[in-house]
């Protein structure tokens, strides 16, 4: 590898070269020369610096500079005399550079002592912050036609009337028309309307039921089981018996859901009992007395939450899981 020294003797023969070219007069005088240091330095630039004194008449100047030898140097410069300097960019960050300056006239040339400098590191980007998740509008379509995954989607199909939908982390409802695939925990509207809602078992194949009249989100376990939870405004249990028109105006819907499946492992979860579902129709209502499950046909198994026992309602018959007093 050529040192900085050798370098910078050969840039002199070629300056001197050209200068003795220009004049016939034997070179005896140089310019006087002064290396500094180097300011400004960054990652990849620095501002080098020093002084000439010039010999004669039109002198020049100019920076060469490099890492193991003197591979670069800057534009050729009048030196009027006193301090010099020139910008340098390009550079690598972290990286020891050496440096002279060099001035030549018709009398010689002059070169100040070698000086070195390290640029700084390369600064690390940041990323940008990223902006809170804004939750998505979600189309009434939604995932159309797709099929029903274990623990993870059902589908639903409207059967008629009015039915709509709240995703899990969405603001608003959307009305469903025709079938959708929705995420598991989405809230169901079905007050207005008809659905059939089918999901995923873990055989591979689907379970399909039929629910109206009421207002439930939809959850599943991963052995197949899917709840329909009862939502909505708890019912207005006045302690006194007489209601004036005004107030049963006022009166809110009510908490209740009417099912039937076909051999289905559906369940129907109330504020005071559960009700486990097999080829059965069934109807379950939050009350102010407790939850009432009536079943018209096939038999559902009641759990009562309070008492904590588990009652078989056989059709034709009802239970009532009261509240605890």
């Amino acid at each position: 590898m050529v040192s900085p020294q050798k370098d910078l003797a050969l840039f002199a023969c070629v300056l001197v070269g050209a200068a003795l070219a220009a004049s016939p007069a034997i070179a005896h005088e140089r310019p006087a020369v002064v290396t500094q240091a180097a300011t400004d330095v960054g990652p990849t630039g620095a501002t080098l610096n020093g002084i000439v004194t010039p010999a004669g008449r039109e002198t020049r100047y100019t920076f060469v500079y490099g890492t193991t030898r003197y591979a670069a140097h800057t534009p050729i410069a009048a030196a009027a005399g006193g301090p010099v300097s020139a910008r340098i960019e390009g550079l690598q960050p972290q990286t020891t550079y050496h440096v002279r300056l060099v001035a030549f006239s018709r009398r010689g040339v002059g070169w100040g002592d070698d000086v070195t400098f390290t640029t700084s590191a390369a600064p690390v980007p940041v990323p940008p912050p990223m902006p809170p998740p804004r939750p998505q509008p979600v189309p009434s379509t939604m995932l159309s036609g797709a099929p029903p995954v274990l623990a993870q989607t059902v589908g639903v199909a409207v059967r008629s009337g009015t039915v709509r939908i709240k995703p899990p982390g969405a603001t608003t409802y959307v009305t469903l028309t025709g079938a959708a695939s929705i995420p598991v925990g989405s809230l169901i509207d079905t007050r207005a309307g008809n659905i059939t809602l089918t999901s995923a078992l873990p055989s591979g194949a689907t379970q399909a039921g039929i629910f109206h009249g009421g207002l439930f989100d939809v959850r599943q376990t991963a052995a197949g089981t899917t709840e329909l939870a009862l939502r909505g405004t708890p019912p207005a249990c006045a302690r006194a018996r007489a209601s004036t028109a005004a107030t049963r105006k006022r009166k809110p819907p009510r908490k209740r859901l009417w099912g039937r499946d076909q051999h289905g492992n559906f369940r129907t979860r109330g504020g005071n009992s559960v009700a486990t579902v097999r080829g059965t129709a069934w109807y379950v209502e939050d009350r102010c007395d407790g939850t009432l499950t009536r079943v018209s046909s096939g038999r559902v198994s009641v759990y009562d939450r309070v008492r904590r026992v588990t009652v078989i309602v056989r059709a034709g018959h009802s239970y009532l899981a009261r509240k605890k007093r």
